[in-house]
């Protein structure tokens, strides 16, 4: 499960009423930028969304993650990856992984890293 690693005072938050239902630690790409909604709220409900803080256990693609490589979030596998193609630049890698982990290691997330 994905897990905000920052300190509360580290971690960047934004309120916002997202049109569609959002989940608790579920990434969700809003205008072509990743957003880390902080709790459940149904469509239109303001909610809170990380948008930079360190991150680790999120769901990756069968790649390895070496330090400092770039991260993407891959939005139809609804994973991270080192893949750029046709996905979004989300951070870097601040602990690597294995290719055969299902996780992510610790990641410098940021909404705007691109």
């Amino acid at each position: 499960m994905l897990q905000i690693r920052s300190p509360a005072a580290q971690i960047k938050t934004i309120d916002y009423a997202h049109s569609a239902a959002t989940t608790h630690k579920t990434p969700v790409l809003i205008n072509a930028h990743l957003f880390i909604p902080l709790d459940d709220a149904a469509a239109n409900a303001q909610n809170a969304f990380v948008y930079a803080a360190e991150i680790s256990g999120g769901d990756k693609a069968a790649v390895a993650l070496a330090f400092g490589d770039k991260v993407y979030w891959d939005d139809t596998a609804k994973k991270f990856t080192n893949v750029a193609t046709s996905n979004t630049l989300v951070g870097y890698a601040l602990e690597a992984a294995a290719s055969g982990d299902a996780t992510t290691g610790i990641i410098a997330f940021n909404s705007f890293a691109a």
